[in-house]
């Protein structure tokens, strides 16, 4: 299920928890359905999860909901919303497969919803194209504060009140909102026709890729994303890429701090060379993986830089340097072999250099539940962060990028840095600020034909206080000051970039890069000083 793909244009394990979330953790809940292109084909319980995990016999669980009594659960949840046919599965394709409709027990029967906790080890993809969102979705099942957050407590799974409805929550544009479906999953021949979880017996990763093809009104919506999108869904954080081929030999260190720190990161590969020789290797095209372990150790005289990778469809594995078995283990003592837990098995995951993983890969994204501002791998505490919810509409706000003579007449927001001695200090007298923008676009949209636009910012600094909008002639006669990561307009869902400003005021302009481009957005602005940001100018409200 290995895909081609167009990439935009771009320039340029262990559990620890960041201090704070970068999102509000503002809540939403809702019954209805919510709502990149890249084509592809030891477990730790969590929290408050007891009564969840054990069979079908086990006690009752802590419920938000009033509590029914046994009788009137016998009477099983059907989603109206997102009905048991066809037309849930594939809006444009038809189906060529005799599909039945099942519910767990239907389908084992001793079937539980979490067996002895989640882990990277349970996702196997089906026959849908969404290894970047069972990618990520591997990556986060180590981590039970992201695992509760997504799968709440309150589900009867598995309890005397069993209704045969799963509750699930995402991410969405600046909310966790709530998604409710039953339990009931195509299956061909008795077998879940898509996501499963290796354990048999287990349901939790075919209910909730459910929960989210509901989410986005078909399972056909999910297929071929960016794992930068499942990470934003799944956990609420700033996702920011990297292209592997530019990364330094110093770059591993940032890396492997940011994994520790409990970052979330994934990887694609794509055609450097003929499919057949990166075939010959183990390798996927155009694929996407997730890195689930980064490692320096002891090696011969010196030392090595390893990273773990796996492939979401549980099998083929890099058969290069450093695979399963492969002759470099004989040089590594048992003691970190025992460390890095090195099995010897099929199951899609696998060690590499950092050189080949440099190689083998195009991009990396890095998904922080709170920013980096100092980008040394370490989340660090977003003391003040600011979110906006804008539209772009055609006649009103909608200037284009700034190459278009009615760039002013995009949305304006002021800035304002106060001075934090103790910060510029950190960060040799300048004040860090990481912004970013998220396009509200909606994964069931590109299949009615509508894609994502070329989004992108810019950010002016200011000498003094404006009176109002800003026209024409102050954009004609002052340049934007650069991010970092010299990110430019790309057809991405989200962009962010990293600045380290003076303190003082600024202008933010968010943008599309072609003018008269219709679209919600979402804008969201952090930083560790103290910071105002309004809105002053041409800032309409969301239209959803």
């Amino acid at each position: 299920m290995g895909c081609s793909v167009s990439l935009p244009v771009r320039k340029t394990r262990k559990d620890l928890v960041p201090s704070k979330n970068i999102n509000n953790n503002e809540e939403v809940s809702t019954s209805s359905s919510g709502q990149r292109s890249m084509r592809c084909r030891e477990k730790t319980t969590p929290r408050n999860w007891v009564n969840i995990v054990k069979s079908t016999q086990g006690g009752g669980a802590s419920r938000s909901r009033s509590a029914k009594s046994k009788e009137e659960s016998t009477k099983l949840y059907v989603d109206t919303e997102f009905p048991a046919q066809d037309s849930s599965i594939f809006k444009n394709k038809p189906m060529t497969k005799q599909v039945v409709w099942k519910r767990p027990a239907e389908i084992r029967p001793n079937p539980v919803l979490i067996s002895d906790g989640t882990s990277r080890h349970d996702m196997k993809q089906g026959e849908l194209n969404n290894c970047w969102f069972l990618s990520t979705l591997s990556a986060i099942a180590e981590k039970p504060e992201l695992i509760s957050k997504i799968i709440p407590s309150d589900n009867t799974f598995g309890t005397p009140y069993y209704d045969g409805k799963f509750h699930c929550r995402f991410w969405q544009f600046g909310k966790w909102v709530d998604v409710y479906i039953d339990d009931l999953l195509p299956t061909v021949n008795g077998d879940i026709l898509f996501a499963h979880s290796s354990d048999p017996d287990e349901f939790w990763v075919s209910l909730v890729e459910k929960a989210y093809a509901k989410l986005n009104k078909s399972y056909e919506a999910l297929e071929y994303g960016f794992e930068a999108d499942a990470f934003t869904d799944l956990t609420g954080g700033l996702a920011e890429w990297y292209n592997p081929a530019e990364l330094k030999e110093h770059d591993f260190y940032l890396i492997r701090a940011a994994y520790q720190c409990g970052a979330v990161i994934g990887c694609l590969s794509v055609d450097k060379e003929d499919r057949d020789e990166r075939e010959k290797r183990g390798m996927v095209s155009n694929h996407s993986y997730v890195i689930t372990a980064v490692e320096e150790i002891p090696y011969k005289s010196g030392t090595t830089k390893l990273i773990r990778v796996r492939n979401p469809w549980g099998d083929t594995e890099w058969n290069g340097a450093w695979c399963d078995g492969g002759d470099e283990w004989d040089h590594v003592t048992n003691d970190v072999k025992d460390q890095l837990e090195i099995l010897s098995r099929d199951d899609g995951e696998f060690w590499m250099n950092y050189d080949d993983f440099r190689r083998e890969y195009c991009n990396m994204i890095v998904c922080n539940l709170s920013p980096d501002f100092d980008h040394d791998g370490i989340s660090d505490r977003a003391e003040y962060q600011m979110s906006f919810r804008g539209s772009w509409k055609k006649g009103l706000n909608a200037g284009g990028w700034l190459e278009c003579d009615s760039f002013y007449q995009n949305p304006q927001y002021l800035i304002t840095l106060h001075t934090d001695v103790m910060v510029q200090r950190r960060f040799n007298g300048r004040l860090p600020l990481i912004i970013s923008l998220l396009q509200v676009y909606r994964r069931h949209e590109k299949l009615d034909g509508v894609g994502l636009y070329a989004v992108g910012f810019e950010i002016f600094q200011l000498y003094s206080k404006p009176t109002g909008a800003l026209g024409k002639s102050f954009f004609d006669t002052n340049d934007p000051l650069m991010p970092e990561n010299e990110e430019t307009y790309a057809e991405y869902r989200e962009t962010s970039g990293r600045f380290f400003l003076d303190p003082g005021q600024y202008i933010l302009v968010p943008t599309t890069q072609l003018p008269k481009f219709e679209r919600d957005y979402l804008m969201r602005v952090f930083s560790v000083c103290k910071m105002e940001c309004i809105p002053i100018a041409n800032c309409l409200p969301w239209t959803h």
